[in-house]
């Protein structure tokens, strides 16, 4: 089992170096996208409005994903967001993993089980001292069986078990 996200694993985090294109924009990190996609309405930062476009250009070249990541949690979350998330990390996972040496890396993993482990208190995405759904470490796992051609009922039904 591969418990955390860091080491030689590294690659499998969100704040990974990667590059996510989505409607014209570059992001360098599932982390920028993700925090991104958050937004479909104005945003108020540091006194500033920003169109939804511009917000998400304006993440897309913040340096650090940390700093992008402080950023989501201080902004104005789009109403649908809890119905969306999902399936927008599942997008954005499956674009990192189009590079050839990123799905390599993934498939070297073999057969572990992937756990987000963290001590943040993330139980959505990860698991905290034992309890979470792991959703991120099921969606990793997803995009590995499909790189091997393994086909699954659905990801739906993966994310649920």
């Amino acid at each position: 089992m591969i418990q955390k996200f860091e080491g030689r694993y590294g690659f499998l985090s969100n704040f990974y170096p990667c590059l996510i294109e989505h409607r014209g924009i570059t992001y360098p990190s599932v982390e920028h996208f993700y925090v991104s996609m958050k937004c479909n309405g104005p945003q108020f930062m540091n006194g500033v409005q920003y169109t939804p476009a511009d917000f998400r250009e304006m993440i897309s070249r913040v340096l650090h994903p940390g700093t992008v990541k402080k950023i989501g949690n201080k902004m104005s979350i789009r109403k649908d967001w809890n119905e969306k998330k999902l399936e927008i990390m599942n997008w954005a996972v499956r674009e990192k993993f189009k590079d050839a040496k990123l799905a390599e890396m993934l498939l070297d993993t073999g057969d572990e089980e992937l756990v987000e482990g963290n001590t943040w208190n993330d139980t959505f995405w990860g698991v905290c001292e034992g309890k979470g759904h792991n959703h991120l470490g099921k969606i990793l796992m997803c995009v590995r069986d499909e790189l091997r051609g393994v086909s699954k009922t659905g990801i739906e039904q993966f994310l649920l078990s």
